[in-house]
């Protein structure tokens, strides 16, 4: 069982050609015993706001237990799937890069790579229950405006999901600023190699290329990457490339083949040892212990 959407709002771009921005609302909820095992993967930017309610979540292969309200940041490709829930009552916002270009504004408000696009930061915000107001008047302001679209309706609702995303992040990073500082410049770098990693881990697979494409030497790259914390460079190249194929092996019936082919490797049998170092089991064999579970 699924989540059930009980109001579904879109915005309606004037005079749109075939490939209109993205930005929807739904209402959602579901009865309080019922529980779901349903997973929900999208091409889009997704948050998920638990208004009320308690479950066991899971974003990728890390679990989240709700106890209250939260918000969830899902990136493109992102799985969330519900193991269990007692969802009394919550919302869903979707849009694509169109309608809101995080890599873009997000530098902004320093939200690319803390609640999307990096597979390293929990992409999960639990809240207070006093925390729900701020949330809650801002998603009201969304409905509202869909409903009775009025001058700069875009501006409007682009300037919501922002104040939408700044209070996240207030709640994510308290000591965050939401203005350029030494400290976010000193950790651009790492957010700009994590999100270039992201939108091309398929076809770039060595460290020396995106050292190019950021103009800064490896060596610049893996030390910040270590005084902030994070794994080499090479090894956030894996981990991504392997995520991806989990993905695919987990929720599509695409051969190792064709994951292998997609991932950018040109010799399948060279991809299942580059997964088997990292998981310590063949593409096939996670596969199967998956669907055994």
């Amino acid at each position: 069982m699924s989540f059930s959407s009980i109001k579904h709002l879109s915005y309606l771009e004037p005079l749109a050609g075939p490939n209109p921005p993205v930005f929807e609302l739904k209402t959602i909820q579901m009865e309080t015993s019922c529980s779901a095992n349903q997973s929900h993967r999208s091409d889009h930017y997704k948050i998920f706001y638990m208004v009320e309610g308690s479950g066991e979540y899971w974003v990728d292969f890390k679990s989240f237990a709700i106890e209250g309200a939260g918000i969830f940041f899902l990136s493109p490709g992102q799985v969330l799937t519900v193991d269990a829930e007692k969802l009394k009552r919550g919302f869903e916002i979707t849009f694509d890069r169109e309608f809101y270009c995080v890599e873009t504004h997000g530098k902004e408000i320093a939200c690319n790579g803390v609640l999307f696009n990096n597979m390293h930061r929990a992409t999960f915000i639990a809240l207070q229950q006093e925390e729900n107001r701020s949330f809650q008047q801002l998603i009201q302001r969304m409905i509202e405006e869909l409903e009775r679209p009025g001058k700069a309706h875009r501006d409007m609702l682009d300037a919501y999901l922002r104040m939408f995303l700044i209070e996240a992040l207030r709640k994510n990073e308290p000591e965050t600023v939401i203005e350029h500082s030494e400290k976010e410049e000193g950790n651009r770098l790492v957010a700009d190699f994590i999100a270039l990693v992201d939108k091309h881990f398929r076809k770039i697979h060595a460290v020396s290329d995106y050292a190019d494409r950021l103009f800064v030497s490896p060596k610049s790259i893996a030390k910040r990457l270590k005084v902030n914390g994070y794994p080499t460079p090479t090894e956030i190249i894996r981990e991504r490339i392997v995520l991806e194929a989990k993905r695919d092996l987990r929720y599509t019936q695409k051969t190792v083949k064709e994951i292998a082919f997609d991932l950018g490797f040109d010799d399948p049998a060279y991809f299942t040892r580059y997964f088997k170092k990292s998981e310590n089991d063949s593409p096939l064999a996670y596969r199967a212990a998956y669907l055994e579970n």
